[in-house]
């Protein structure tokens, strides 16, 4: 019983004098390291995207002249401009905690809006360049939108900027089709005498649907002194297939393309003066853990000021950003994400800094060294997986070839066709005691050849 005794009093002593080395060799760190010690205890990694983060539950962070504010309980998100003097300003309807902005993705034929209301799961995070909302919805898709802080001078450190980033991974067992959505609840236009404006237009006061966004390059709601830009025309930016300006609840209605009436006024039978901007990204064919990837921009004005607009676009376009100068032209719809690169200590330091990640999902094209040296190129027809004798051939102007030899035809590149073709597959990978090989095969060889050909129309 002694030596038992004398064995744990021995076992305690050291325990004991191992924590008093640990506290002695902690008390040692400045506060700066301790923090940094505590933060790189929390980093997770996010197997899809890449991304290091640090996940909360709530926070916030200011970076010059813009706040954001992330509820990792509710799954939502608020925007604020950070005026010279004076109190935080609201870009976004801050009612019920910002629960009218809101992304949604439509997976196959259901729409899941993305917040805790509607069972998706979502997770705050901070990252070293801004923050991150993660929503999962199980087994079928994991949607991460990232903000970015960025100033719209190369040369400046001065944030007024946000790079936004909406990443879409396929989690089911299946090809399947992921379109996303968002509707953001601006308020500023709503006492002025213009709701909103764009590059083209002064002045919008009733609703507005564009199908491309070419002349109009981005939305803007202001006021007085401060502006929201939303960019959504340039280089790395993706195209919108529809951007809507009509009344909030029109916005927030079962239809996934809002329906608008030309000259209708931004008033509901539910609200007054009401209006918010949708935006509505095409439609991506993944398969299984395969990533899309959305971006835009939205600019801050303050105190008057004009948002970046025309000229960050033209240093976009020239690569003269803050950003890396090989941001991707399009969004790599079927590209598997990059494995995540470590962040150092001094990267950790600060939100922003000047050496901001490009998109993962982008790889530099290599060149074969043979087409190369012969100077010889792919002409059009080839990329498009076209013989010269089917694009001459008057008799099949209705048909075209994708590479494999799949023979596809404009019938089947309609949406409705390629959801029901995808559905169809589903329903005969579930049946799994009466499963067709041959036939799925075949569907799926039908699928890829849709799929190459839709990739060779980008």
């Amino acid at each position: 019983m002694k030596k038992t005794v004398k064995i744990l009093c021995a076992v305690l002593a050291a325990v004991l004098c191992s924590q008093i080395f640990l506290s002695c060799s902690s008390s040692g760190l400045t506060p700066e390291e301790k923090r940094l010690k505590k933060l790189q205890a929390k980093q997770r990694k996010d197997a899809y995207t890449g991304w290091i983060y640090v996940p909360e539950r709530k926070f916030s962070i200011t970076k010059d002249d813009i706040k954001i504010d992330m509820n990792g309980s509710t799954g939502t998100f608020g925007l604020y401009a950070i005026p010279e003097q004076g109190s935080p300003v609201p870009l976004l309807s801050n009612y019920d905690s910002f629960t009218s902005t809101f992304v949604s993705v439509k997976i196959g034929r259901k729409e899941y809006r993305l917040n805790r209301e509607n069972g998706v799961k979502s997770e705050a995070r901070r990252t070293p360049y801004g923050a991150q909302m993660c929503y999962t919805i199980e087994k079928q898709a994991q949607v991460v939108v990232d903000f970015s802080f960025l100033p719209s001078i190369a040369t400046s450190s001065r944030v007024d900027m946000l790079r936004v980033t909406i990443y879409t991974i396929n989690l089911g067992r299946s090809t399947q089709s992921f379109t996303v959505k968002s509707v953001f609840d601006t308020v500023l236009g709503e006492n002025t005498v213009s709701h909103f404006s764009t590059a083209a237009k002064s002045r919008i006061n009733s609703e507005v649907q564009y199908l491309s966004m070419s002349n109009d390059l981005w939305v803007r709601s202001s006021n007085e002194s401060t502006s929201v830009q939303f960019l959504l025309d340039g280089k790395g930016i993706s195209s919108p297939s529809h951007v809507t300006l009509a009344n909030k609840d029109s916005l927030s209605t079962a239809n996934w393309i809002p329906q608008t009436t030309e000259a209708k006024s931004f008033n509901s039978v539910i609200s007054y003066n009401n209006s918010a901007v949708g935006i509505n990204w095409k439609t991506a064919y993944l398969d299984p853990l395969k990533t899309s990837v959305i971006t835009f921009y939205m600019s801050v004005g303050i105190s008057g000021n004009e948002p970046a607009g025309k000229d960050f676009l033209k240093a976009l376009e020239e690569g003269r950003t803050a950003l890396a100068a090989s941001l991707p032209d399009f969004a790599p719809y079927t590209n598997v994400a990059p494995s995540p690169s470590e962040i150092s200590e001094d990267e950790l330091k600060t939100p922003y800094y000047e050496n901001m990640p490009v998109i993962p999902g982008q790889q530099d094209t290599v060149a074969d060294p043979e087409t190369s040296a012969s100077g010889e190129s792919d002409s059009p027809e080839d990329s498009a997986g076209l013989s010269p004798e089917t694009s001459s051939d008057s008799s099949k102007e209705n048909e075209v070839t994708a590479p494999e030899k799949v023979v596809v035809t404009k019938m089947q590149l309609n949406p409705e066709y390629i959801q029901q073709l995808l559905d169809h597959i589903a329903e005969l990978e579930a049946d799994d005691p009466g499963i067709n090989k041959a036939e799925i095969d075949a569907l799926n060889a039908e699928l890829d050849g849709i799929l190459l050909m839709l990739k060779s129309m980008e």
